[in-house]
């Protein structure tokens, strides 16, 4: 993992936690895996976010994939939280921009912790466009976790 410390938001007495991006990659499982090793280690809280993207147009309504997504979320932090048992885990689906939200998501954190790719975007990219925009963005230290290469 690698960590990029900017300017840093104070917590404004709000208790310690960690924000950390989620959406279903591979990447992200390593995200969500290393935020609540971390937290662990420093007594905090997790806030897993995933950020859903609503289509220009979709015949299925809005409702559809936005449930789908809470459903991802949800079973994805069950299944890492039931390994840190010490560890408050909460989470969310917000809606936007993956670089607004999980920057307003991080405004209070003590960092933010996303995987190097995410979904999409370009394969022979080092950073994911999100990571890079983070980068520039983030309120808080941002720690990047990338997936262990296979043989």
């Amino acid at each position: 993992p690698v960590a990029v410390v900017g300017r840093t938001a104070r917590s404004a007495g709000r208790p310690p936690y960690l924000v950390v991006g989620v959406d279903g990659s591979e990447p992200s499982q390593a995200a969500l895996a290393l935020a609540l090793e971390e937290a662990e280690l420093r007594g905090c809280a997790v806030r897993a976010v995933a950020v859903w993207q609503p289509p220009v147009f979709s015949l299925r309504g809005r409702d559809a994939p936005l449930g789908t997504e809470r459903r991802m979320l949800a079973g994805t932090v069950a299944a890492w939280a039931e390994k840190y048992p010490a560890v408050r885990v909460g989470h969310e689906v917000v809606t936007g921009s993956p670089v607004e939200a999980l920057a307003e998501a991080a405004e209070h954190a003590q960092a933010l912790v996303v995987g190097r790719r995410g979904d999409g975007g370009y394969l022979g990219m080092r950073l994911g466009s999100v990571v890079h925009g983070l980068l520039h963005r983030a309120p808080c230290p941002v720690i990047t976790v990338p997936v262990e290469e296979r043989p």
